[in-house]
């Protein structure tokens, strides 16, 4: 799967990409910077123009729901989802606490 998003790219006009954490099956996660907070997030999205089903989407919702909901020291801390559409795509994002420490597939 191509990246949906470079290094130094501004998304809503509010986060900057730094990096790629992951890649998985409902899209990509980054590292970026909320230039509204100046804290590191970390930053899901799944692009409409990439999805195979709408099932993803379904789930994607879904997970921005549950992690709105969630209040505990050892989750990372929800703080936004919200989608950007251009001519050629329709992006949605949800944007966490960035949990610092190795990926557990690292481990």
């Amino acid at each position: 799967m191509e990246l949906q998003h470079e290094q130094g790219e501004i998304i809503a006009q509010r986060y900057r990409i730094i990096n790629t954490l992951g890649q998985g099956g409902s899209g990509t996660t980054y590292q970026a910077e909320d230039l509204q907070t100046h804290q590191q997030v970390a930053l899901k999205a799944l692009s409409l123009h990439r999805m195979t089903d709408w099932k993803m989407m379904e789930l994607f919702e879904r997970e921005a729901r549950v992690l709105a909901q969630l209040n505990y020291p050892s989750i990372p801390q929800y703080l936004d989802y919200f989608q950007v559409d251009t001519p050629q795509n329709r992006s949605f994002y949800i944007s966490q606490q960035l949990a610092q420490g190795q990926s557990l597939a690292v481990l």
